[in-house]
């Protein structure tokens, strides 16, 4: 039970024990220290008695002297009851003196005896009733022999009535201090010692539960002054630590660790208070540029007057963090899509005035916005922010999209995407008419090798994706032709070594007419390596490892179809029989022998498609 005491009433009953204890000893001495000097005076008050009574005798021998002596005694001293002088007469004992003369003559009681025997002064207390006295028994001498004994009895009622009144006196008294001591105790202790320990309890709860912290004053005793100074200082050196531990130290906002503590704490509360809350996912357009053009410590520059720009424009309760790189994040607890949306617009408007500062790379923001618990749910509202983020990208850049607007965005880019692809199939066909304009012998070998890779890439079980690639590329392998002065593409006869190498120039001269188109980048390998070698004398690198599957197979269709038509230099095209042997022959040199294989299994079915009717 004593552990299950507060720290106050613990110190308290410590000390009222101690109180207690020290009163109750006092009380225990002083009781005793009376009583001894009470019965001190009465056995000095009966010593004095006898030795008077016994001097007398000796010298006069007269049991009258003596018995002069006790009326004396009685009428003087109120409170001596009696007085008894016992002698010896042969082996009894007779009462010859006493203040009672009806007892005179009387056999001494048997009680007695012992005493007469012993010749001992004996003292003793004796209590009847409300009357309490003192009984002595003194030896009688004579000539130094011992005849009998005086017997005297003194009233010590009153005595001890005051003594007992003093006893009482003293215990109230003790009482009254010990209250008097134990209040004044409680208050020192209280004032001094256990306030200001509940003090810095409060302090430790509140910081426990997350509370802004106040500093902690107490006017107390010097240590306990000392331990709130260090425990102030304690506190301020962890709360420095925990907002380093929560800071981006580059830009100052809250880091993406804090980020997550609070987003969970807002959308809880949120859910308590049934009021909307916003999430603004922020990217700095441009930003990798700015840092190739200006450098990484410009770029940090402008990582912090960007933040700074956030957080002074957004409101009190809004949290801004780094998310990393260049994405921030902003908490709005109660705001809804349109509200956030204009808050968004108002960033976005100044980020784009202030980016203007740099001339190569102008910076602007795209903020996406997901609306708690509207647009996404807890595990799934920072994914949904960073979709409409770079569906704002996605369409320009500095725009703001909320995640309501998804979905609109959606079926615009797919309207746009089949724009695009329109587009891009005509761009393909243009290219590779012209490439055919200009070289009247490859009419249709564009299309055919494009047929042929194609075919060959879905019957090795490649991935409708790759398929794709790889026929467009068969399409485009040619398109560097574009840039081989026309002299030498329809010379005919054998090509010098000189125009060998201009003729060799085209793979890399297609690469370079496609590396601009962005929705060509995985086709350009193929284009590039499609005349390179597995013996390593193929160009325009002499590749043996590392060749592009695609580009493999776009070799064996192009030389397929080379060898089955009439070119400059070779007026009669070879018989497929012929062409076939030539690409058995090849296999393992100038050939993948693996896509050889899978080519000849399907040039039947290939010619009879390719056939019309």
């Amino acid at each position: 039970m004593y552990r299950k005491l507060g720290l106050q009433s613990k110190i308290i009953l410590l000390f009222s024990a101690m109180i207690f204890v020290t009163m109750s000893a006092g009380i225990i001495f002083n009781i005793y220290t009376i009583s001894d000097a009470v019965k001190k005076t009465y056995v000095s008050q009966l010593k004095g008695i006898t030795t008077t009574i016994n001097g007398r005798y000796e010298e006069s021998r007269s049991i009258q002297d003596v018995q002069q002596i006790f009326d004396y005694i009685k009428q003087q001293e109120e409170n001596v009851l009696a007085l008894n002088l016992h002698v010896k007469k042969g082996e009894r004992s007779t009462v010859l003196a006493s203040s009672d003369r009806s007892i005179i003559g009387s056999a001494t009681p048997d009680t007695l005896s012992p005493s007469l025997e012993s010749g001992k002064t004996m003292i003793s207390h004796l209590k009847e009733g409300e009357k309490q006295s003192v009984r002595l028994i003194a030896p009688l001498l004579e000539d130094g022999m011992i005849i009998g004994a005086i017997e005297i009895f003194i009233d010590e009622t009153d005595d001890e009535a005051l003594v007992q009144q003093r006893i009482e006196f003293m215990a109230i008294f003790s009482i009254i201090i010990s209250v008097i001591l134990f209040v004044l105790l409680w208050y020192i202790i209280r004032r001094l010692f256990v306030l200001p320990l509940m003090s810095l309890r409060e302090a430790a709860v509140s910081i426990q539960q997350g509370k802004d912290y106040e500093e902690v004053q107490l006017n107390a005793s010097r240590e306990i002054n000392e331990l709130a100074a260090a425990f102030n200082e304690m506190v301020y050196n962890l709360e420095d630590r925990y907002v380093k531990s929560i800071t981006d130290s580059l830009t100052g906002t809250y880091n993406s660790a804090y980020f997550k503590q609070k987003l969970s704490e807002s959308m809880i509360q949120a859910k308590e208070t049934g009021e909307s809350m916003a999430l603004l996912f922020c990217d700095i357009d441009n930003f990798k540029k700015l840092n190739d053009h200006e450098g990484h410590l410009f770029g940090d520059k402008v990582l912090k007057q960007i933040s700074e720009l956030i957080l002074s424009n957004v409101g009190p309760d809004d949290t801004v963090c780094r998310y990393g790189g260049e994405e921030f994040v902003v908490i709005m607890p109660y705001t809804d899509g349109p509200a956030a949306k204009s808050k968004a617009e108002k960033l976005r408007h100044l980020v784009a005035i202030h980016g203007n500062q740099s001339v190569l790379t102008p910076i602007t923001i795209s903020i996406g916005i997901a609306v708690f618990p509207d647009d996404a749910e807890e595990e799934n509202l920072v994914h949904t922010a960073d979709q409409a983020m770079y569906t704002a990208k996605g369409h320009g850049k500095n725009r703001v999209v909320l995640a309501s607007e998804l979905k609109s965005f959606r079926k615009q880019n797919y309207v746009r995407k089949v724009d695009d692809q329109k587009w891009l199939l005509d761009t393909i066909l243009s290219l590779a008419k012209a490439v055919e304009v200009k070289d009247p012998y490859t009419h249709n070998h564009s299309e055919r090798v494009s047929k042929y890779a194609g075919a060959v890439a879905s019957s090795m079980g490649l991935a409708d994706e790759e398929v794709k690639n790889i026929s467009i590329a068969g399409l485009l392998h040619d398109v560097g032709k574009i840039g081989i002065p026309d002299g030498i593409l329809n010379k005919e006869g054998r090509l010098t070594n000189e125009e060998y190498e201009i003729m060799k120039s085209h793979p890399v001269l297609g690469y370079h007419i496609l590396a601009s188109v962005e929705e060509l980048k995985e086709t350009l390998p193929y284009v590039l390596y499609h005349h390179e070698r597995p013996d390593g004398k193929g160009y325009p690198h002499g590749l043996t490892d590392g060749i592009p599957l695609g580009a493999r197979i776009i070799a064996v269709a192009d030389a397929f179809h080379s060898m089955t038509s009439a070119r400059p230099y070779r007026k009669n095209a070879l018989s497929e029989e012929l062409a076939i042997e030539e690409l058995k022959k090849g296999q393992g040199t100038q050939f993948d022998p693996v896509v050889v294989g899978q080519f000849l299994s399907v040039i039947k079915d290939i010619e009879k498609l390719s056939r019309p009717g």
